[in-house]
């Protein structure tokens, strides 16, 4: 398979999901309190994502206020734009678009303003995640063959090649301090998830199952990593605790679910739920197992990114 085939597959979620456009209705029961609700929604920040408005359309990226539930259009183009990533202060995003034929990454001013290309070589840069402290992007490219997992100094434009190996090595995310990077990695066969220090040292694999994960994220304390993997029919969300490895189940869907983003307080994670009968965005508290729909609205989702701004 061509790099430039499995880019969605990787960034939706990893080893070949691929369902038919999502209609509108929403999947599954919901089990919420309305007093967790309320709670989730009181001063519990914006989201990003990337939707398909209708089947075949391309990928855009839309911001949702999560307690007034107002909703904006970040990007309106012919072409797709992907993997939004946020900065702290809300101010400004990266993301991918394949404007130019390949994917490159564009930095844009928050409220929208005119983005600005970061990369232009042809080939596909993809999946950015902004470091804690706003001065550094790692992302994913297919520059050298496989992917690889570079980083991108944003004062200096210098960039740096953290993984050299025959597999793809995708999906990196910062650790809350800056200091660690957790990603994926097919190198043993399939895809488990890895982490290394910020300068690429000291490579640690973290799970070690016969079936693919994907999609680590840090909790904000980061204590956990929250990732997906498919130990039964579905992709569900696990938690691992980084230290003593310890691994627990927290999605029972009875569809598949991906692109998991922890709110900013750690209580909570969004993550996007689909089949061949519809796709939406639900919050689970983590605590009480409680699951809410967020938005149905589009015909396909992917790439979610929740900030306290």
């Amino acid at each position: 398979m061509k790099n430039r085939d499995v880019i969605l597959i990787i960034i939706v979620i990893a080893a070949g999901l691929m369902f038919a456009a999502c209609t509108s209705p929403v999947i599954d029961d919901q089990s919420g309190s309305a007093e967790i609700l309320q709670q989730y929604k009181t001063n519990s920040g914006r989201l990003a994502f990337t939707a398909q408005t209708e089947s075949g359309a391309p990928y855009d990226i839309f911001l949702l206020d999560l307690q007034s539930e107002k909703k904006i259009r970040i990007t309106e183009n012919a072409s797709s734009d992907i993997s939004p990533s946020l900065s702290r202060d809300g101010t400004w995003m990266v993301f991918s678009s394949d404007d130019e034929g390949t994917y490159d990454l564009y930095r844009m001013p928050l409220p929208p303003d005119e983005p600005q290309p970061l990369t232009t070589i042809k080939a596909d840069e993809t999946e950015p995640h902004i470091s804690p402290d706003g001065s550094t992007v790692v992302f994913q490219t297919d520059a050298f063959g496989d992917f690889d997992i570079m980083t991108l100094d944003l004062l200096t434009s210098a960039q740096e090649r953290l993984t050299e190996m025959d597999s793809q090595e995708t999906q990196a995310n910062w650790s809350p301090d800056g200091e660690q990077i957790a990603y994926l990695s097919n190198q043993d066969g399939d895809f488990e998830i890895f982490m290394m220090r910020s300068d690429g040292s000291e490579k640690t694999q973290l799970t070690h199952n016969d079936t693919y994960e994907a999609s680590p994220v840090w909790s904000p304390d980061g204590d956990q990593i929250a990732f997906l993997s498919k130990r039964d029919s579905h992709f569900q969300i696990y938690v691992m605790n980084v230290l003593t490895g310890e691994e627990e189940q927290i999605t029972k869907r009875a569809s598949t679910v991906h692109s998991p983003a922890w709110s900013p307080d750690g209580k909570f994670i969004a993550y996007i739920e689909e089949n061949s009968a519809g796709c939406q965005i639900n919050v689970m508290d983590i605590e009480n197992e409680e699951t809410y729909l967020l938005e149905n609205d589009f015909s396909k989702y992917a790439g979610l990114a929740w900030i306290e701004w």
